[in-house]
């Protein structure tokens, strides 16, 4: 699925006309095939549903098991065609696209931190021992427990910078910033990286430190300037739910497993390949089992 995250498509979809040209034109035709292979998963997941809440309904009503079955309950009750199957689908797929690659991505990247900083998962881990201290399922309830851990996610998701061009805007009208005017109508581009590297904020940008969210007093610190899903009315709609998932599936995952690498003089490259998310390189490595 890498085609749909190649700058390229950047490119076309900001200048639509460049989509004839032969190589972009080849870029844009395989991401069409991979939107339309995501799109048909959707409809399959939409469809499996639909038999599934035929049976529920022979048998009373029941909860919503999910998203799905609750959007297609309020379809029902809704006479004015504002809950139509097309735009399930299309949420649908706005949420895989979305939430799977840049969650997946942050997830592999803090295995590449780990492997290089192995004296920080021994933090994890002692963390975990202490606070959870057996194999048992990891909830939200757990969080506020375990700092070590959230400071972690802080620091992979400052550190990975996944979204280093953010989406493109335009002003609304003439914004004056510091001796700089910008015109109304002028295509604006948030640069995240120049916060989250900023020197004055994160003293040694390019190290990778969790105990940096960690304050004096051994308490998760609160720093407004980590802004992994963006700032102000057009931040990602989907913070909340990319935090809660990014906690169970690290803490819990971590808590099970110890990650080594497979040549100890020949650590994976922590390069990053740019797109319209930034995505690590393939690499091997060992998973030992902790339980």
């Amino acid at each position: 699925m890498q085609t749909a995250t190649w700058p390229s498509i950047n490119l076309i979809y900001s200048f639509y006309p460049l989509r004839h040209l032969p190589y972009l034109k080849q870029i844009l035709e395989k991401s069409f095939e991979y939107e339309s292979f995501i799109g048909d998963y959707c409809q399959k997941q939409i469809e499996a549903h639909k038999k599934a809440a035929k049976k529920v309904s022979e048998n009373g009503k029941e909860e919503p098991r999910d998203y799905v079955e609750a959007y297609l309950r309020e379809a029902e009750k809704d006479g004015k065609n504002d809950f139509s199957e097309k735009q399930l689908k299309y949420i649908l797929f706005d949420m895989w696209v979305a939430g799977q690659e840049t969650s997946a991505n942050t997830l592999i990247f803090s295995l590449l931190y780990l492997l290089h900083n192995p004296n920080i998962q021994d933090k994890l881990h002692a963390e975990l021992d202490t606070i959870i201290g057996s194999d048992r399922r990891i909830t939200l309830s757990d969080k506020n427990s375990l700092i070590y851990v959230n400071a972690f996610i802080n620091e992979v998701q400052r550190s990975v910078n996944l979204l280093p061009l953010n989406l493109l805007h335009k002003t609304l009208k003439d914004v004056k910033i510091g001796n700089y005017l910008i015109k109304k109508n002028t295509a604006v581009v948030p640069q995240i990286s120049a916060v989250m590297y900023d020197e004055e904020i994160f003293p040694e940008p390019h190290k990778f430190k969790p105990e940096r969210f960690i304050d004096e007093n051994g308490k998760l610190k609160k720093v407004e300037e980590l802004i992994p899903f963006s700032i102000g009315k057009r931040q990602c709609l989907g913070e909340s739910l990319a935090r809660m998932e990014l906690f169970l599936i690290v803490s819990n995952f971590y808590n099970l497993y110890k990650v080594s690498p497979i040549d100890p003089s020949n650590l994976p490259s922590l390069q990053k390949t740019p797109g319209v998310t930034i995505q690590p390189q393939q690499f091997p490595c060992n998973l030992i089992k902790r339980f």
